[in-house]
């Protein structure tokens, strides 16, 4: 059986580069009640991914660009999946760091597991890699969720869930050497999506710290906050859990900003917000994404007056929809034909910094107990691509009674797991100190 990527799906292919790989990470850490054997935990994440029908898939192009899912026949799990021992915060951040930065072999099936003993309290972790071309977001967690004790889930758990006799059934209206016609209204529609993103583009801010093209490696940097916390401040403000961790993020780039006196009163940091579109797509394989284009307000002094912006700016956005503007790129890229993305791609991948600074995603997560061969799953932390001339990319996950916080930077400033949990708690503290919340309480 075969599955056919989508013009998106392609266009994460075409865009792949040594020095911007495009895949998607996760780190997860366990707390286990016996000794950890990491051959053993090995052996049980090879198991249940060779039950993964997509995770035996590899691309293989086709005529005029296109390509499709095929079922790899040299397939073995245990060829992508690996052992570490380290020990420090540390040296478990610069592992991370290390392995993010690898590009996958896309000649086979886009993806590794890494398996890294020796963190502080016997916790283990597993490190996660796969290619944007083969899912999003909200895919990614249904392919992860599959590899946990599946005493622990229930099928509304598990995203999309895939049958384990073959791979995930497509059924294309033509055959994939060659590209769907479009409908006039088709047609209507594609202009008035591209016209509406190139009206976002503008020139990038000169100097801006948010911008680079700098060779420096960049780094994997994680902290956590308390949900509670998050949600004692959207109670008094109002808005939605992820307007309080937008603004944590806008307070985090400001002090950062400051540090490098480019935080000026009308500062802005353009952020793209990726928006899942999977119910729309009726449950598609691959990338169903669009995204909402924000003006974070990284030059407002008051931490009360950012969260006003932001959750202002994201209920404008959620009322317009995600089929307009910067943030209807994804949208854009899925009605090009295969071919066009193969040509121009690698070169529209370079023009990202034209319509926004940074990339800031939220990764869903199920709110059931989780584990790993009887481990229990404690932290998750989302890792996003970073766009070539970007400097930073931010992913944050709520699992359980916590929020967690991924930085994905090439700024040494920035490179800090400590630098990151002062900031979060700065800026926690000045939400909750603010007036708005101090007369809630009152």
């Amino acid at each position: 059986m075969t599955n056919h990527l989508s013009p998106l799906d392609i266009a994460f292919l075409a865009m792949e580069g040594n020095s911007n790989p495009l895949h998607l990470g996760a780190v997860a850490t366990f707390t286990p009640t016996n000794l950890v054997h990491p051959a053993r935990i090995a052996a049980v994440l090879c198991e249940r991914a060779a039950e993964v029908p997509r995770l035996r898939a590899r691309a293989r192009t086709g005529l005029l660009g296109g390509a499709r899912w095929v079922e790899d026949p040299g397939f073995v799990p245990e060829d992508h999946v690996f052992t570490h021992h380290v020990r420090g915060r540390d040296r478990f951040a610069t592992l991370i760091s290390h392995l993010m930065a690898q590009p996958l072999d896309l000649a086979r099936p886009p993806w590794e597991l890494h398996v890294v003993t020796g963190l502080s309290g016997g916790r283990f972790a597993v490190f996660a890699k796969l290619h944007h071309s083969l899912c999003d977001g909200m895919k990614a967690v249904g392919l992860g969720l599959q590899l946990f004790d599946a005493s622990r889930l229930s099928n509304r758990d598990v995203a999309e869930p895939v049958s384990r006799s073959g791979l995930p059934s497509f059924l294309p209206s033509l055959p994939s050497f060659l590209p769907s016609l479009p409908s006039l209204r088709g047609i209507k529609d594609t202009l008035d999506i591209a016209s509406s993103v190139l009206s976002q583009t503008r020139p990038p801010t000169l100097g801006s710290p948010v911008l680079s093209s700098s060779p420096r490696p960049r780094r994997v940097v994680m902290s956590r906050v308390d949900l509670a916390d998050v949600h004692r401040i959207r109670r008094a403000h109002g808005g939605t859990v992820n307007d309080v961790l937008l603004a944590l993020v806008t307070g985090a780039l400001r002090q950062w900003l400051s540090a490098h006196d480019s935080a000026g009163p009308s500062s802005v940091v353009r952020a793209l917000i990726p928006v899942n579109q999977r119910a729309r797509a009726g449950g598609s394989c691959g990338n169903s994404i669009s995204g909402f284009l924000l003006s974070l307000p990284v030059g407002e002094p008051d931490a009360a007056s950012r969260l006003r912006s932001v959750r202002s700016q994201m209920e404008s956005a959620k009322a317009a929809g995600p089929d307009r503007g910067a943030g209807a790129l994804p949208l854009l890229a899925d009605r090009v034909p295969p071919f066009l993305h193969r040509l121009a791609a690698p070169v529209a991948a370079r023009c990202a910094p034209l319509l926004f600074d940074t990339l800031v995603t939220s990764v869903p997560l199920p709110s059931v107990p989780l584990a790993l061969d009887g481990a229990a799953l404690t932290e998750m932390y989302p890792v996003a691509p970073v766009a070539p001339g970007h400097a930073v990319g931010v992913a944050l996950s709520v699992y359980r009674s916590s929020v967690h916080v991924c930085l994905h930077t090439n700024q040494s400033w920035m490179s800090d797991s400590q630098w990151l949990d002062g900031v979060l708690r700065r800026e926690l503290a000045a939400l909750s100190s603010s007036r708005e919340l101090v007369g809630s309480l009152s």
